[in-house]
């Protein structure tokens, strides 16, 4: 144990004596403590020299030898730091060659090394909050040589999951669910007796922002939940953190203003193990007068803290990148028998040990393949602006002329495109944290003082704030703009992203107004829309991806655009009116809306002969972007028979529906088909109830099929790879219309 002082064991001993009396000495940090702060602080921001160009180990000696943390156990602490040094540039080898989520897993090598050391997965539990820097834990648990295949179709995941690994306590994907998770565990070890009772809830700075870590906190300290939360603190709280808000440009967080502040000197820290040291050799009275002194002195130097408040023992912070120091603190809180729930507060850098990342002002969250010599990533030019920049661009226009337009993100700038919207309005934009249900019902506080609020999240992590959609906006038939990106599937994040459920989640509330564009120009004029309608809320949601570019615009969707170019700014449409894209014999209707069938009384030139019988008339019925992938269909089945026609129509809203053009497909054809990037009981199933209550079903002659996304969970895999595995892609969509208007045989499955 440390040696204790005669002067300090004077000051105790005179303490005990004097109880009531008691006052702490007010002696200022000594200039070797300031120096070491200083130290400290130098140690959390380096920077490694080296490069550009940049490059790692030739061989990973220590890393080849670990294929699970138990053969970590007999390294020795030079080792340790080779390992964590190896794994570093594993990571950047790996992450380089496939893309992916990057310098969360960088600021947490030495951590996920420390902890793999100390605890004994997977009988003692490690829950990574969002999970996107849980790269190193795989590596050390047996999955290194599966990374070539990370985020892909067949290949590892991008975060934790239970079913792909025992190593993986809970899955995770969305933010603020560990510390929940590790209590429920804990309380579950406890209650069924189990030998040991390890559970540590790993979270950074921009998940503890999210109400939910702070009711989990609550609780667990009412309950004396044996468990350690380790709040790695980088800084970086959204997503890129120094968006320009109303904020200013620091971290969407008071918390993180906190938290920064409870940095002190390495000698107060171990001062407090001292004061702990002492409370176990001293009778009681004593130990009631060093808690008073270890309380006291927390308070005086730091203001006590809100953890703590909560019932937490605080422990910290440390250098998050210094081994030597951590392990052993692990150790102890592992070995103690006490029950009540720690906090251990660790400062690191996001992007730690590869400068590039350190550098860039998202800290190379989420990359694409990139050069390890120099950072760049290797991206293909986009045939057209990115759906999302579109959109605030969009906003941009609108919010010029509406000097009451206000845009919302609740951690995700650079994901919205409040990133941009914030560069042109930076006092009307506002970054909430990782709090949906908190920017909902701000949203809602705002429309009612006659602001026009934009509250745009992604469509899975408006789920967090259904209730608030509920009782805070549409009860109320508050005017919020409700921006869902990232609508439908999103490719390599996998299940927890996907915007599959909006549709059938939103659909049901009253007062909604739902609306999806199918291409750049409809998600301008939706934007436009959005900002002139004020009869209540409104939701748009549009996926994730890039636009199609005017030469396609004119020639698969019949766009006759001046100049050929795209309008550069949207107008306001009506609202709960679709239009006609696409008549038999492939004429396109978007400069007019002759009738909606093929018939021998049509006087549509293009038609031919096709759709004499009303039994060969197809009407296929999109919302949103799965018009293009429709239109295809409509050209393929009409070249392969030429008694079929086509109708294909873009329904813009699912809330109010266009009844006028569903009853007009309705009674010009024999076939209608919906197609949507949604789950059931979205927008197929809104028509079907329509078509139902209007009795259009009721004589047996209209056939109707809703084509949705199945009632499964789609695994990390390129967008086109999960269309094609859901059945929305234009040959499964012509494969149907052939299958009803009986064009094909389809085979009998025996019993």
């Amino acid at each position: 144990m440390r040696c204790i002082s005669a002067e300090v064991l004077a000051v105790v001993l005179s303490a005990a004596a004097t109880a009531s009396a008691f006052t702490l000495p007010t002696t200022p940090i000594s200039k070797s403590s300031a120096s070491s702060a200083t130290r400290l602080h130098e140690a959390i921001n380096r920077i490694e020299p080296q490069g550009p160009p940049y490059s790692g180990p030739s061989s990973k000696p220590i890393l080849d030898s670990i294929q699970f943390p138990r053969d970590m156990n007999r390294l020795n602490m030079k080792e340790l730091e080779q390992l964590a040094h190896e794994l570093r540039w594993e990571v950047i080898d790996a992450v380089s060659q496939t893309g992916g989520h990057f310098s969360s897993s960088l600021g947490v090598i030495e951590l996920t090394v420390a902890l793999h050391y100390v605890f004994d997965m997977p009988e003692d539990d490690i829950i990574w909050d969002v999970a996107h820097q849980c790269y190193p834990h795989k590596m050390l648990t047996g999955r290194r040589d599966k990374f070539p295949t990370l985020r892909q179709l067949g290949g590892i995941s991008g975060f934790c999951k239970r079913k792909e690994s025992e190593y993986d306590s809970f899955g995770a994907g969305h933010s603020s669910t560990s510390i929940s998770a590790a209590q429920g565990m804990s309380v579950g070890k406890s209650m069924l007796n189990k030998r040991k009772n390890n559970c540590i809830a790993v979270i950074g700075d921009g998940a503890i922002t999210g109400g939910m870590a702070y009711e989990a906190m609550n609780n667990a300290g009412y309950l004396s939940s044996r468990m350690i939360v380790v709040l790695n603190d980088n800084g970086q709280v959204s997503l890129p953190t120094g968006t320009q808000t109303a904020g200013g440009v620091k971290p969407a967080s008071q918390l993180s203003a906190y938290t920064s502040n409870l940095l002190v000197s390495k000698p107060f820290q171990d001062f407090r193990d001292f004061a702990k040291s002492l409370n176990r050799l001293f009778p009681e009275n004593v130990q009631d007068v060093n808690k008073r002194l270890d309380e006291y002195a927390r308070g005086l130097v730091t203001g006590g803290t809100v953890f703590e408040e909560l019932g937490f023992f605080y422990v910290g912070p440390i250098d998050g990148h210094d081994l030597e120091n951590m392990v052993p603190i692990l150790e102890k809180l592992r070995d103690s028998d006490s029950s009540k729930p720690v906090l251990l507060h660790i400062k690191t850098t996001k992007g730690y040990g590869y400068p590039p990342a350190m550098a860039a002002s998202d800290r190379m969250h989420g990359v694409a393949k990139f050069d390890i010599g120099t950072g760049v990533q290797v991206k293909g030019k986009a045939a057209a602006p990115s759906f999302t920049s579109i959109l605030a661009n969009s906003m941009i226009d609108a919010a010029t002329e509406h000097r009451e337009i206000v845009g919302i993100t609740a951690a995700m700038p650079g994901g919205t495109g409040m990133d941009i919207f914030g560069r042109r309005f930076p006092k009307r934009t506002f970054d909430v944290g990782i709090a949906e249900q908190h920017a909902v019902t701000f949203a809602a506080g705002m429309a009612c003082e006659g602001l026009k609020p934009f509250c745009c999240i992604y469509s899975t992590f408006m789920q967090r704030g259904y209730d608030q959609v509920v009782h805070d906006v549409a009860i109320q038939n508050l005017p919020v703009r409700m921006i869902l990106d990232r609508a439908g599937v999103v490719g390599n994040d996998g299940p927890t992203h996907h915007g599959c459920y909006d549709l059938a989640y939103l659909g049901c509330i009253p007062n909604l107004t739902i609306m999806s564009p199918s291409d750049e120009i409809e998600l301008r004029n939706m934007v436009m829309t959005c900002a002139e309608f004020d009869d209540g809320p409104t939701v748009l949601r549009y996926p994730r991806g890039v636009g199609y570019g005017a030469e396609k615009l004119q020639d698969l969707f019949g766009y006759d655009l001046e100049n050929g170019e795209i309008p550069a700014k949207g107008v306001p449409m009506e609202i709960g009116k679709g239009r006609l894209i696409r008549l038999p014999g492939g004429v396109r209707a978007m400069s007019k809306q002759p009738p909606a069938n093929g018939s021998s009384d049509s006087k549509l030139s293009g038609a031919g002969s096709r759709g004499q019988k009303k039994e060969d008339r197809v009407a296929i019925l999109s919302f949103g972007t799965r018009l293009s992938e429709a239109l295809k269909a409509a050209d393929e089945v009409e070249e392969s028979d030429p008694d079929l026609a086509v109708t294909v129509a873009d329904a813009r809203f699912m809330k109010p529906l266009d009844v006028d053009l569903i009853r007009d497909l309705a009674k010009d054809n024999g076939i209608i088909i919906t197609v949507e990037e949604g789950s059931i009981g979205g927008f197929g199933d809104h028509v079907l109830h329509f078509l139902s209550l209007d009795g259009a079903l009721d004589d047996g002659e209209l056939k109707f099929r809703p084509m949705v996304l199945p009632d499964t969970y789609f695994e990390a895999a390129t967008q086109y790879e999960q269309y094609e595995m859901a059945g929305l892609n234009a040959h499964h969509i012509r494969g149907t219309v052939m299958r009803l208007a009986k064009k094909v045989e389809v085979p009998v499955l025996s019993e």
